[in-house]
């Protein structure tokens, strides 16, 4: 072309010309309820925080007042201000007297009671939400598969599972093989996730089919061999897991168990001093192509009682920061009934109350069996 050629009918795209995704962003509150964490948006025209209505978001503490604070959106902040509480509102520890601006990710608390200011991407926000549905389906389904408790019997069964706010892999389950065999069995799949937890049902399932080719399902040290030969990790997206596994005689009152990578689990037994440990020192499943495995034995008296357990039932962190070990958990399987709660739940209960603020960082789950 003739650089004196006029080029005004020419068309030129520049950057200010491409067009730009709008991100929209929201203001979110983020805390914990009963142990759950949980996000609520703060509305446009600002909400009261209190303990009760007509207050938008309601905390039922009881350091949280009836009206407790305030907090307004202006532009990319918000303003917090303290409504006269009885125990204050506080930013970074200091106990704030005016209207305060927060930054996105800052921490205020009522009282002691802790809230987080997140100022959020709304794509990313519903994208967790999204993930946060499709947990509370794989959670849904892992209860489903679990069997009801046994009230009455020769031999009885509670349990409590409440799992974490990431859901790990707990899963458990019993049942009569026949009528002189009872067998039950507790697993933890390592990691976080849909993953693990559809993992751990997949295995519970083969367990409570006897979905394992030539395995005698009274003989511990056999399950474990067979789990590990059906779910080797390579073949599962690199999961392994743990697996305490147990068969009891009836006539004999004979029990045997195995425990495959896991912990020991705690027999209770009347006129006992202290719950003793069942454990046997075997491989995780999934790690190896085969392992060796072996299952210990112990006659139980009437009245025994089997806890079964996975780690995080004793794997926390107090509010004093102190990491507890499985002789705390057995301190408080000492203690006294709770009227209205069962032992499980009362277990629960006290590890709920001992940890640190927050959710639970695993699963928790506890089986109690009562030989009659």
């Amino acid at each position: 072309m003739d650089p004196k050629e006029d080029d005004s009918d020419r068309t030129v795209v520049g950057r200010s010309m491409i067009a730009r995704p709008v991100i929209k962003f929201g203001h979110f509150l983020s805390y914990t309820e009963n142990g759950q964490p949980v996000r609520r948006p703060i509305p446009a025209a600002g909400c009261t925080i209190g303990r009760t209505a007509p207050a938008e978001i309601t905390i039922a503490s009881p350091e949280v007042s009836r009206r407790h604070c305030r907090v307004e959106i202006s532009g990319d902040y918000v303003i917090l201000t303290d409504l006269g509480s009885t125990n204050g509102t506080r930013v970074n520890g200091k106990e704030i007297e005016r209207p305060t601006r927060l930054l996105s990710g800052a921490q205020f608390a009522l009282g002691s009671y802790p809230i987080r200011y997140e100022r959020r991407d709304s794509r990313e926000v519903a994208e967790e939400a999204e993930l946060s549905a499709d947990l509370q389906r794989a959670e849904a389904y892992v209860r489903a598969i679990l069997p009801q408790p046994i009230a009455t019997g020769p031999v009885q069964v509670q349990w409590c599972f409440m799992p974490s706010a990431r859901l790990g892999g707990d899963a458990f389950g019993y049942h009569f093989l026949n009528v002189e065999a009872f067998t039950g069995f507790l697993l933890d799949v390592s990691g976080h996730g849909i993953g693990a937890a559809m993992h751990a049902a997949n295995v519970a399932n083969a367990l409570r089919r006897h979905a394992l080719p030539g395995v005698d399902f009274q003989n511990p040290a056999q399950v474990a061999a067979g789990v590990n030969s059906m779910f080797p990790m390579e073949e599962h997206n690199d999961l392994m897991l743990t697996l305490w596994y147990f068969s009891y005689h009836l006539p004999s009152r004979q029990l045997r168990y195995c425990a495959a990578g896991h912990h020991a689990s705690l027999l209770l037994t009347p006129g006992a001093p202290d719950p003793a440990p069942l454990w046997q020192r075997g491989p995780a499943i999934g790690m190896l192509p085969s392992g060796q495995w072996t299952s210990g034995a112990c006659e139980l008296p009437a009245g025994a009682k089997l806890f079964v357990f996975s780690d995080g039932a004793f794997e926390i962190v107090t509010g004093e920061g102190q990491q507890w070990g499985m002789e705390d958990l057995a301190k408080i399987i000492l203690q006294p009934p709770v009227p209205g709660l069962d032992e499980p739940q009362r277990l629960y209960r006290a590890v709920r109350t001992a940890s640190r603020p927050g959710p639970l960082e695993d699963d928790f789950s506890v089986m109690l069996i009562t030989f009659e």
